[in-house]
């Protein structure tokens, strides 16, 4: 690793609500991280442990794709131990300014034919959640972004309005429609660093390549270690497709 997350960064965070840190890690760090990432969506299906989610292409309907992975952080025994440096934490404090502790690990797909997210808000859901305040998500870009195959998009400043719209829903399109977006291309091994109440949405992908993305979301260290309840809790309420009852509907959230 060796970016460091300087003042300036740190101030044009707590301006916009979130930052981009271009070439983040070094070229042998992202050799790893795509490695990892392709272990990691090589795991066979285990009930109990990593969650993998498939949903419906939007480019063939009668074809099946994987578009997440949850809960893998203690399955990985080279990415746990790389993103649970302390080198590595000392810059997310820089923009927390707390030490904080995994609240959730995935990584999105967005396979060829995946869905995007519609505009929204991830206090929406999270807000007050086991009695944690705030969050902060960092997302480390596996392949190269761009409008084609469905980059983010971020709303500059709007964190310090609280939550637009209502909690549980999805951001009203007549807002959405009003607010500015800022589109993030991104490389490997580029990050982007928000919190909760940063806006954000992202396109479907009609392109022919995949844009994979690993998002780790943290809380404060004090405020306790609700990583391995809040996977409980989801896989009870929305679990893996691979653990799933016949004729029975479930409701993803974030």
């Amino acid at each position: 690793m060796k970016y460091k997350i300087n003042k300036i960064q740190i101030n044009n965070y707590k301006k916009n609500g979130y930052l981009v840190c271009k070439n983040f890690f070094s070229k042998k760090d992202i050799q790893n991280l795509v490695s990892w990432m392709d272990e990691i969506e090589n795991f066979k299906e285990v009930k109990g442990k990593w969650m993998k989610y498939y949903d419906t292409s939007l480019k063939d309907k009668k074809k099946t794709i994987l578009t997440r992975i949850e809960n893998f952080f203690d399955y990985h025994k080279k990415f746990k131990k790389f993103i649970s440096k302390k080198k590595f934490l000392d810059q997310i404090k820089k923009i927390s300014n707390f030490d904080v502790v995994l609240f959730k690990d995935k990584i999105n797909f967005k396979n060829p034919g995946g869905k995007g997210f519609k505009a929204h808000q991830d206090a929406t859901i999270w807000q007050g959640m086991y009695g944690i305040n705030s969050f902060l998500t960092l997302v480390i870009s596996i392949d190269f972004s761009s409008k084609k195959n469905g980059r983010l998009e971020f709303a500059k400043n709007k964190d310090k309005v609280g939550l637009i719209g209502k909690g549980w829903k999805e951001m009203p399109e007549k807002i959405e429609k009003k607010i500015s977006w800022t589109p993030i291309n991104t490389k490997p091994g580029d990050m982007i660093l928000f919190n909760d109440y940063t806006p954000h949405r992202s396109s479907n992908n009609f392109s022919n390549k995949r844009r994979r993305m690993l998002f780790l979301t943290y809380n404060k260290k004090k405020e306790g270690d609700f990583r391995k309840k809040h996977f409980k809790d989801k896989r009870k309420n929305f679990p893996p497709n691979f653990e799933r009852k016949k004729n029975k509907e479930y409701v993803f959230h974030i």
